[in-house]
């Protein structure tokens, strides 16, 4: 990437930081939906010299922190405040720290607006969210209109690769077009036959449960019912009641912990459907609430979720992340991701400009073409004006022209106990 604007930055950190829509089912699937009223070392720095401060670059993270996911919100922002946190640290963009803003997005379009509005304000120029598919499509027209760049850790939804976008968006999470085809090859080595699906009715859900059927059903599967319940229902025993039907090999449960998937799981449990294996998705991984309410029903069950490849920059992020939790976690679900967000952000910034258009244009260049690097290290290119290839903490990103990373990670995760215990990574394609 071309260095278009000179920005200043004191120093390069030695120790750098190393995924929630579709296509119509098939005719003969029976698809039910119920309707509802809805501290890490540093080298030593070379000198270099500050120019006069200008503006400061200013970034916010909007994450649930209420609502669907707010058990999961605040981990995946600290993942971008670290990569802040890293920056500011060795002198911040502009001779002046990074400004970094914290909003709620909850998983609601009404929610996510108001945050977006608030932070917009304060002078944002680039926010790292939503984490929920459908309340990053609510955000898309607000931040064109605005010229703000907006990149989600965690969006994993198919639609957002087709939706219009304007050039100001982008995510470091890969679409769910790839974990449908993971989901499905484990299922079929597990020798499942016959599956049916749980999901939620919005376009994470959506685009995930179609993804999930075509893929296993082109691996030889079929699909006895797809069920959908609405995102803001209370109450799931119709839903429950419908997935059991067909006696399905396995159950797929497209979910979200805090709202609608203890209560799914518990009736789930009552009506004797965990006596089969159940398959679940990023949306529940890490989720203690999840673990706790279903009083040891899911012992031993598996799930997919976008992970991070193994790499020297993985290995520095967990340094960066443990050392900000004081040890309790060496990472967190999305966490890799949001530290990716935030550090493309900047790196766009420091060679292109402080403003939401020109962090959002320079995205893509940012993210491969060039000299490979790893986090802070890339900011020494930057400056120099050369191109330059970041590398990922949760691996390459390669971003297209969608604004798509090319490529994803995936781990295949056991509810073991308390934990959920990564038995495989698999980077596909």
């Amino acid at each position: 990437m071309k260095n278009r604007k000179a920005l200043a930055l004191i120093a390069i950190l030695a120790l750098v930081a190393a995924a929630c829509g579709g296509s119509d089912t098939a005719d003969e699937v029976a698809e039910v939906e119920v309707e509802t009223t809805e501290a890490p070392a540093t080298t030593e720095a070379p000198a270099t010299t500050t120019a006069p401060a200008a503006d400061p670059l200013v970034l916010a993270s909007l994450m649930p922190l209420s609502g669907d996911l707010a058990s999961l919100g605040p981990g995946i922002a600290l993942g971008a405040q670290v990569a802040v946190d890293q920056v500011n640290a060795l002198g911040g963009v502009n001779g002046q720290d990074i400004v970094f803003l914290e909003g709620d997005s909850g998983c609601n379009a009404d929610v996510a607006l108001t945050g977006l509005q608030d932070v917009i304000a304060q002078g944002a120029q680039g926010v790292m969210g939503a984490a929920c598919s459908s309340a990053t499509l609510a955000l898309l027209s607000s931040v064109i209109e605005a010229n703000v760049a907006l990149v989600s850790p965690s969006s994993t939804s198919p639609q957002l690769t087709t939706v219009e976008k304007g050039g100001m968006f982008s995510r470091t999470a890969p679409s769910d077009a790839f974990q449908g085809v993971v989901l499905a090859a484990e299922l079929v080595k597990d020798g499942i036959e016959t599956i049916s699906i749980i999901s939620r009715a919005d376009s994470y859900g959506r685009g995930l449960a179609n993804a999930t059927l075509e893929a296993f059903e082109a691996q030889g599967g079929s699909v006895a019912n797809v069920v959908y319940h609405a995102a803001d229902a209370t109450e799931f025993s119709a839903e429950v009641t419908a997935v059991g039907k067909g006696n399905p090999d396995a159950i797929v449960a497209i979910l979200f912990p805090d709202t609608t998937g203890c209560p799914i799981v518990q009736g789930a449990f009552e009506q004797g459907l965990t006596d089969i294996p159940w398959y679940f998705t990023d949306g529940v991984k890490d989720s203690a609430t999840l673990i706790e309410c279903s009083q040891g029903a899911l012992e031993g069950f598996k799930g997919v979720a976008p992970g991070a490849s193994a790499s020297d920059a993985l290995e520095s992020f967990k340094a960066l992340y443990s050392a900000a939790t004081n040890g309790e976690n060496e990472t967190f679900i999305f966490a890799p991701q949001a530290y990716d967000a935030a550090m493309l952000m900047i790196l766009s910034a420091i060679a292109n400009g402080t403003d939401g258009k020109s962090i959002a244009g320079g995205m893509i260049a940012a993210s491969g073409g060039g000299t490979p690097c790893i986090g802070a290290e890339c900011i020494e290119l930057a400056l120099a004006g050369e191109d330059f290839d970041y590398v990922g903490a949760s691996g390459p990103i390669d971003l297209d022209a969608n604004g798509d990373p090319t490529a994803g990670t995936y781990d295949i995760y056991q509810i073991q106990g308390s934990d959920y215990v990564v038995l495989e990574t698999i980077d596909y394609p």
